[in-house]
């Protein structure tokens, strides 16, 4: 289909005033269409963004799931982090993420009496190593939540069974399982 055309064409010719309406659609349609290329060059964003979500908005709309194919970047520092640094950290002189000072149960609620650093370290299940690491790397760098929303996670989420990642949105709560998929999620190296 050929689209090119003088623009005497698409002026209204003298014709009766039955004909005018045509020419007024005419010129309409091609003036459109020169616009087409500029909108066809627009670039549009990707709707499976790469960008890590807010517990809030991970449930928004209710999917646990990650974005396509690609995986959250940047993730947060995870358990191996976290483990590597304490081996290369045995008593730092400024301890600013209470490996050694707190024991687990004071910082979560459990019953555990062992150091942050022997539960990441030694004697933590697999889901109390990732809560520690999303509550260190909260304490490091609250980009995506935090340490007061990693404790929440672990309190309402893993003991309750009844995490809200959104209070404006109550009736979205996640179960232990759900907490879990989405520090999995957020975690580098879980």
């Amino acid at each position: 289909m050929k689209l090119e055309h003088s623009e005497k064409t698409a002026e209204p010719q003298h014709v009766s005033s039955s004909s005018a309406p045509q020419a007024t659609r005419r010129k309409l349609i091609q003036t459109g269409l020169a616009g087409a290329p500029v909108l066809l060059a627009l670039t549009s964003v990707p709707a499976l963004a790469a960008e890590c979500k807010q517990p809030s908005g991970f449930s928004a709309s209710g999917n646990l799931s990650q974005n396509g194919t690609t995986p959250c970047s940047p993730k947060m520092n995870g358990v191996k982090f976290w483990q590597d640094y304490a081996a290369a950290n045995p008593n730092p002189p400024n301890v600013i993420d209470d490996l050694d000072n707190k024991n687990f149960g004071d910082v979560f609620s459990s019953t555990v009496t062992d150091s942050i650093r022997k539960v990441l370290t030694v004697s933590g299940s697999p889901l109390q190593k990732k809560i520690i690491a999303a509550w260190l790397s909260a304490k490091a760098s609250p980009s995506l939540f935090t340490e007061a929303t990693a404790i929440r996670m672990w309190n309402e989420g893993i003991v309750s069974n009844h995490f809200v990642p959104n209070p404006s949105v109550p009736s979205i709560a996640w179960t232990a399982s759900q907490v879990e998929q989405y520090l999995d999620y957020v975690l580098a190296n879980p």
